[in-house]
């Protein structure tokens, strides 16, 4: 039996492929995009994130914490991601300021929980498989793919394919649809605000058009990084070379993952941005 670490299971899901969806997003990623908006994915582990508005100053925390990353400051969380307690300290917090983010979970035990939405998923929906990014724990998405197609259940892969094409095909018969993000054309750009390439993407989405599998392509812009007219005109003409693009949409990424930032105490690169644009902006307007 497989299992994987899972960070939420997402009910009556809209935006993850056709219909009405549940969708598993799994732990883990091997790119690190700037402006991520589940920042609490990419690191493979379960950690603990820290929340100081809901904090109620019990001192439970302080109680439990054996490493030194509890104190009337609050929580160090950076402390806590290598700590075998997490869970317990999290459990200690009566107000929920604290929360451990991702738990192992066996595919029998997710199918369970995603039976209970069978009868709304009707001929369109079904589960997707998101993350971070699913493929790096392939094994758990085939083996729940495996069970789904026996429960009649449609299956799709929230991706960027930027794997190896073996892992791809370990999933490719027990996957209806792959929704795919480009997210640069450029492989310069791509390292400096992903932290990985982009060749690999193409040759892979090259692959799937050939074996005409049905794809779903997203990019999430931003303004003045990948919006621009080389990168648009050249997505646009390696999209039309596919074969078997369903749609493709696009999206301008918004700040709305702050709270998960600060309770990660990490670093908001498309906050700061936005603050740099603003104090230009009040810079000009004087």
């Amino acid at each position: 039996m497989e299992s994987a670490i899972i960070m939420d299971i997402q009910r009556y899901s809209l935006h993850d492929g056709p219909g009405i969806r549940s969708t598993v997003f799994l732990k883990g990623c091997h790119m690190s995009c700037l402006w991520c908006h589940n920042p609490e994915s990419q690191h493979r582990e379960p950690e603990m994130m820290y929340y100081p508005e809901l904090c109620v100053g019990c001192g439970g925390c302080l109680g439990r914490c054996t490493k030194g990353a509890a104190g009337e400051g609050g929580i160090d969380v950076h402390i806590c991601r290598d700590c075998g307690q997490k869970r317990e300290c999290a459990e200690a917090c009566p107000a929920e300021a604290l929360r451990v983010c991702g738990s192992r979970r066996t595919t029998e035990e997710v199918l369970r929980e995603l039976l209970r939405d069978r009868s709304i998923y009707g001929a369109e929906g079904g589960v997707t498989c998101s993350g971070g990014e699913p493929l790096l724990q392939a094994g758990f998405v085939r083996e729940l793919f495996r069970l789904c197609r026996r429960e009649d259940i449609g299956t799709c892969i929230d991706t960027t394919v930027n794997v190896e094409w073996s892992v791809i095909e370990s999933v490719l018969a027990l996957t209806d649809l792959f929704l795919v993000d480009i997210k640069f054309m450029s492989e310069k750009l791509a390292l400096k605000y992903t932290g990985a390439g982009c060749g690999r993407t193409f040759e892979n989405l090259r692959r799937l058009s050939e074996l005409k599998k049905p794809v779903y392509i997203r990019t999430p812009l931003i303004a003045g990084v990948n919006d621009i007219p080389p990168e648009s005109a050249e997505r646009e003409r390696f999209i039309g070379e596919l074969e078997n693009v369903l749609r493709a949409d696009s999206f301008y990424v918004t700040d709305h993952a702050g709270k998960k930032y600060r309770a990660l105490q990490r670093e908001n690169w498309l906050s700061r941005q936005q603050d740099k644009k603003n104090i230009s902006e009040k810079g000009d307007a004087e």
